[in-house]
């Protein structure tokens, strides 16, 4: 097993469509993988798949193995991009990118470790591959994975650090906030569509305290700066683990436009942007009339939006620099009936987890809107003893000459899910270094990839020795 044997498979299967929620030829791919290289496989009714290698005779009663990685992968592209043969891979400066989309090597480099370590020559003990569907939006596949699993040493492939070892990661769920769409007759004299674009957006676990500008603040921050208007309509966001880099709504106004373009400039000079959101921009044009919702309904959502905390809520005692709990305000779906308001929310404390689901629904409730919660997945508690740990921090000393950091994280890792239906499983997270993900940015550092692979080899190899 090899850097370019990872890289190999993974540039092959990323010219399939794998956006979440279209996992079926992805799937298809894996199971003729599996057949074309004599290994045991099952797929199940959600399209997760098992593969076995079994372990050679030697290791036939060492603990086995278990890699774990999804196949979906979040779907962001700077234009209208159909995803439907995968994405565009390129090489630049040392790096893997994709052409205008993200890349997807969350997890798709996960899953290529995973597929070069099942077709190694190797002698190993047992070695199981978990590959599930649906991480990126509700962690279903693993929610639903009943697989017969045998081994004792649980990997998951899906960490983005190559200096970091992950030993546990919060639970989360997402809550829908619904307002009704009542409409009037009345308008003002023009209608404006506004838009929102420019912003960085990135993980809403592993960046939601890098202060990243939310597009549905920003954009309802401007509504205070416009006179009296009507909102017909409003969309934002694509995916509830994504901080949203775009955000629009269609108003009908008095203004002009010259002066609604004058507000927005204003409004970008007076808020402090980091340097990677310095491309924030409103775009607003004029377009058709269209219905508007009525001051009540319009009230609602601005109340809404207003009063719903987006970014961190609290960290960890003792522990400053870590996120405890936090709030992504994610997406604004629209139809004619009404306006949904997605926040995913993510605790390792589950007692606070609670507090933040019911302050949202309370509110919610005050304005008579309605609120349900929905993709709960538990949280991956600490093991201070675990064996696996121990390992991997020795092997990377010993490669390295320093320490590993070892980390309990923000984001939602599908450990946690796999180590409270199995139990007595010793879990860690690893990967190699992947920048930006769930943007157009994202990239794979081929050298880290390398580098990566060594380390990754060293620690399956003290396992079977």
């Amino acid at each position: 097993m090899d850097v370019n044997t990872v890289l190999d498979y993974f540039k092959d299967f990323s010219k399939i469509n794998r956006c979440s929620k279209n996992e079926d030829k992805i799937a298809d791919y894996l199971e003729n993988f599996a057949k074309s290289n004599n290994l045991e496989y099952e797929r199940d009714k959600y399209n997760n798949i098992y593969i076995k290698k079994k372990a050679a005779d030697e290791f036939k009663d060492s603990p086995g193995i278990i890699l774990q990685a999804h196949m979906d992968m979040v779907c962001v592209s700077d234009y209208d991009y159909d995803f439907e043969n995968g994405v565009e891979i390129l090489q630049r400066d040392g790096f893997l990118v994709a052409k205008n989309t993200t890349l997807g090597a969350d997890n798709g480099i996960g899953l290529a470790i995973a597929m070069a370590s099942l077709t190694s020559d190797a002698k190993t003990c047992q070695i199981e591959a978990v590959i599930t569907t649906s991480e990126e939006v509700d962690m279903g596949g693993a929610m639903n994975c009943e697989f017969d699993l045998q081994g004792k040493y649980f990997i998951n492939l899906d960490s983005e650090n190559e200096d970091e070892l992950i030993v546990g990661s919060s639970g989360g769920e997402n809550i829908n906030v619904e307002i009704e769409k009542n409409y009037t007759q009345d308008s003002k004299s023009k209608f404006y569509e506004i838009s929102v674009h420019g912003l960085k957006g990135g993980h809403s676990g592993m960046e939601i305290d890098k202060n990243h500008q939310n597009a549905i603040k920003i954009l309802f921050d401007y509504f205070d700066m416009l006179d009296d208007f009507y909102i017909c309509d409003c969309t934002a966001g694509t995916k509830d683990n994504a901080i949203p880099t775009n955000a629009k709504a269609i108003i009908s106004s008095d203004e002009l436009l010259e002066d609604l373009n004058l507000k927005a400039e204003k409004y970008i000079s007076n808020i402090k942007l980091e340097e990677f959101d310095k491309d924030l921009n409103f775009e607003i044009k004029e377009c058709d009339p269209q219905k508007c919702m009525d001051q009540n309904s319009s009230q609602k959502l601005k109340s809404i939006i207003k009063n719903t905390h987006t970014g961190v809520v609290s960290y960890v005692k003792g522990l400053d620099d870590v996120v405890q709990t936090s709030n992504n305000l994610a997406i604004i779906e629209s139809n004619d009936e009404k306006l949904t308001i997605i926040s995913s929310y993510r605790s390792s404390d589950m007692d606070e987890l609670k507090k933040l689901r019911d302050d949202i629904k309370s509110k919610a409730l005050e304005q008579n809107c309605k609120a349900y919660e929905y993709n709960f997945y538990p949280a991956w508690e600490f093991n201070e003893n675990s064996k696996l740990m121990e390992i991997a921090k020795k092997v990377y000393r010993e490669k390295y000459n320093r320490e590993i950091e070892v980390k309990v994280i923000h984001a939602g890792l599908e450990c946690g899910i796999f180590s409270e239906k199995y139990k007595n499983l010793d879990c860690i997270s690893i990967g190699p270094n992947i920048y930006d993900v769930h943007t157009t940015k994202e990239r794979l550092d081929i050298k880290s990839t390398e580098r990566f692979v060594e380390f990754y080899k060293s620690i399956i190899k003290q396992l079977t020795d």
